[in-house]
């Protein structure tokens, strides 16, 4: 039996204005998902001002040329429809899912949106103080707390060194000319790639679409590339929470690019060290010394770099403890790499679950659209799993020795400074870190 997944027939081309065009029959189900991507995420926020691809993608829905918020509203669920729009570093999404006779009235949606959102003032400023809203709360969760630290220290001054939602006093600051100004800057045919995927008739669907979004124009500049991510100095940076009777802990370095070789030999990997239930890190911090009741390891890679990080929690009294045996098991999986049980348990994992994120029309068309964001071509989907089994424990063994946190990287901890400088200050300098300087 072959290891090869199928994806359906795909058809691409570039429209005259520079729209890219991803068509995929997919028969069976007689629904469409349509996906409007723009490369213009997180990282294109201009200093001051994090979180403003992110409130540009909240608020554009609310008002176009042609509709109102409400309007827009009506006639997506006058369609049995659900309208997502979001963003994160590298982009900002729009995306519809209904029956395949609505397309026509899925793709004029989308392109209203996306192209000819006026940005009502009153909407704006009602979406702009949810947000920062919402934030505040964040002070509340020190597990969120913990993961903004983690971003903050790894990419530092990158473009991915601040929350995709942003910071609330940016957010606050963010006028409805800085909105304008961005989504006029970036948005355009350009920059864009439009997914389309369902039980429809690629032709017609080629039709539609050029006339539904070949007459976009925009003067929007093409999207830059970044620079690589720098490594930071090793250090360990602690939130106080004075009243916590727990700590979150991080532990987190610097990593390779979404379209990196190394991608799938990262995949094992983690899943053998820190991935799932029956990892080594859960064994090592939950079975074996009742740590913590979880703990979890995960590459997360956008498309200029990555990081890999180990994250965690315990009792403020076992925080150095639990930091020690990250490290420790780090360092063993460096030096010895997985068993060749442990591959093979975790091959067969990876493999056989992974055709489940292939099963409806929405998840295949997050998966072209990301293929499209990255770079990185269908083969990585449909040699996923001859992918997977071509991982040695070798390359794993050598993926872990360049990004696995040891010496290098740096530590989070957030809890209650007092009880939490001195144990940890064996793992590299201190510094204190507001909660409020994260949100």
């Amino acid at each position: 039996m072959s290891d090869r997944i199928a994806l359906p027939p795909v058809r691409e081309e570039r429209l005259e204005n520079g729209l890219e065009l991803v068509l995929a029959r997919r028969e069976g189900v007689p629904l469409c998902a349509v996906r409007l991507l723009v490369r213009a995420g997180s990282a294109l926020d201009p200093d001051g001002r994090h979180g403003l691809a992110h409130l540009v993608s909240q608020s554009a829905r609310r008002g176009t040329a042609r509709r109102s918020g409400r309007e827009v509203d009506e006639e997506v669920e006058g369609l049995g429809a659900e309208l997502g729009a979001g963003a994160d570093e590298d982009a900002s999404y729009v995306g519809l899912s209904a029956p395949s006779e609505f397309l026509p009235q899925l793709l004029d949606v989308v392109a209203d949106v996306a192209a000819n959102p006026v940005f009502p003032a009153a909407e704006l400023s009602r979406i702009r103080r949810r947000e920062v809203a919402g934030l505040a709360h964040l002070l509340d969760e020190p597990g969120a707390v913990a993961d903004r630290a983690a971003v903050a220290a790894v990419f530092g001054d990158h473009p991915y060194g601040h929350p995709v939602d942003g910071r609330a006093r940016h957010l606050s600051a963010c006028s409805r000319a800085d909105v304008t100004g961005f989504h006029r800057r970036w948005f355009g045919p350009g920059n864009a790639t439009l997914v389309i995927v369902g039980d429809l008739d690629l032709e017609a669907a080629r039709a539609l679409a050029r006339r539904k979004l070949g007459r976009w124009r925009s003067a929007a500049a093409p999207a830059p590339e970044l620079p690589p991510v720098a490594e930071p100095a090793r250090e360990v940076l602690l939130v106080d929470r004075p009243d916590a009777s727990q700590t979150q802990v991080r532990v987190a370095v610097p990593a390779f690019p979404r379209a990196s070789p190394e991608y799938f030999p990262a995949v094992v990997a983690n899943a053998v060290f820190g991935g799932g239930f029956t990892s080594r890190l859960m064994e090592a911090v939950r079975v074996n010394r009742g740590l913590s009741y979880g703990v979890r390891s995960r590459f997360a890679a956008s498309r200029a770099g990555g990081f890999f990080y180990v994250s965690s929690f315990t009792r403020n009294e076992t925080a150095a403890e639990l930091v020690d045996v990250l490290l420790s098991e780090s360092a063993r999986f460096r030096e010895g790499g997985p068993s060749e049980e442990e591959l093979l348990r975790t091959q067969n994992y990876l493999c056989g679950l992974y055709p489940l994120a292939l099963e409806t029309h929405d998840q295949v068309a997050d998966k072209l659209a990301e293929i499209k964001l990255y770079g990185v071509g269908e083969e990585e989907v449909t040699g996923y799993r001859e992918r997977v089994r071509a991982v040695t424990a070798a390359d794993c063994q050598a993926v872990a020795r360049r990004h696995f946190p040891v010496e290098r990287g740096v530590i989070v901890a957030v809890g209650p400074a007092k009880l939490l400088r001195k144990p940890l200050a064996r793992f590299g300098p201190v510094r204190l870190l507001p909660a409020k300087s994260l949100v």
